[in-house]
């Protein structure tokens, strides 16, 4: 079977400012190894679930986050910007039983952390068939018009509840963190997030091939 991950940052357990997911800021490294924990941990859950094959898209900021050493070598990496697909680039080589959504987060307009749709300087509300959508819809609609069903969206609650509104019972979430304000969260330990998006993302993929686009 063969698994697509889609990895953003401001979503992750930890992450609750600018400075942690920007190329260059003072915390930047502390959000790139937050980030990793939780895409090693989907990883490694996709595997136990019976993923044969997986495919992760580095879909934060400049695209170039995720250290190639440090990933789950189980997996292969898509590194870089400019890509056609964006956010969900590799899933048209075709093949892929399911995608699994890892720290994402809330819509522009959303109360959630660090919640922005693609650029927070330029997008203030994105819209599909007239509503409004953040990432998980876009990419989740990408993924669909390629075939591929989400069966795992991990990030904050903001994102937890847009996936849980357009793909139902279907889709395994994980909420890592809950929004205080814009730049404060409630999260939990890096640990136990890691341990429970393995879980989900295990059980994301012995269900995929029950899950429609």
């Amino acid at each position: 079977m063969k698994i697509f991950i889609s990895a953003d940052m401001e979503g992750v357990a930890g992450v609750v400012h600018w400075d942690q997911v920007d190329p260059g800021k003072p915390d930047y490294e502390l959000g790139r190894r937050l980030m990793l924990g939780e895409v090693n941990a989907a990883v490694a859950g996709a595997c136990e679930g019976g993923a044969r094959s997986v495919v992760v898209n580095d879909a934060h900021c400049l695209m170039r986050n995720l250290p190639p050493e440090g990933l789950d070598r189980r997996a292969r990496l898509v590194s870089g910007g400019l890509k056609a697909l964006s956010m969900v680039e590799g899933l048209q080589e075709g093949g892929f039983a399911a995608a699994l959504f890892v720290g994402y987060h809330g819509r522009a307009g959303s109360p959630g952390v660090l919640a922005h749709t693609y650029s927070s300087a330029t997008v203030h509300e994105l819209r599909l068939n007239g509503l409004p959508a953040g990432e998980v819809t876009v990419n989740a609609a990408a993924a669909g018009a390629l075939g591929v069903p989400v069966a795992l969206v991990a990030g904050d609650a903001e994102a937890v509840a847009e996936a849980r509104a357009l793909l139902g019972d279907g889709v395994e979430t994980v909420a890592v963190k809950e929004a205080r304000s814009r730049y404060s969260a409630l999260a939990l330990h890096p640990d136990e997030a890691r341990e429970a998006i393995r879980e989900a993302a295990a059980r994301a993929v012995r269900r995929a091939p029950g899950l429609r686009p």
